[in-house]
């Protein structure tokens, strides 16, 4: 049997203490909340640039920076590859590339057996993709 969080069940008997009617969630003070209006902003400067550093995009759209980041990673589901933000999701032709590969994968594999599996290496499409030496360099500085 499940029941609520204790904390839940005492900020419940606070709210309604103070007279309020309905226990709802309220935005808590220092969680980032943001509109779609803010994610709108954020995404619009990362298909222009995606060079942005989370400070500039703040100050840019006047948001706190933890909003920011809350944005780029919840919300627009985000990752920071060598000082650049790409989209954590395949786009429908990598998906399609993908299912191609693991087709010719099998086939080769039927054929070859296990000897073909030694000679695979795997690594992250998002990785590769954005790889590029000038890039690096960069981000380490």
């Amino acid at each position: 049997m499940a029941a609520l969080p204790y904390r839940t069940v005492a900020r419940w008997v606070q709210a309604f203490r103070t007279g309020q009617q309905n226990a709802t969630v309220q935005p808590q003070p220092g969680q980032p909340s943001a509109t779609e209006a803010h994610v709108s902003s954020v995404a619009t400067l990362l298909e222009k640039d995606r060079w942005w550093t989370i400070r500039e995009l703040a100050c840019e759209t006047g948001l706190s920076h933890t909003t920011v980041l809350h944005i780029l990673k919840e919300r627009l589901h985000m990752r920071k590859i060598a000082s650049r933000w790409v989209p954590h999701s395949f786009t429908e032709i990598q998906k399609w590339q993908r299912y191609e590969s693991a087709r010719m994968h099998l086939e080769r594999y039927k054929k070859k057996g296990d000897g073909f599996l030694h000679r695979i290496i795997v690594l992250d499409e998002a990785w590769a993709r954005a790889y590029e030496p000038e890039m690096k360099r960069q981000s380490n500085e």
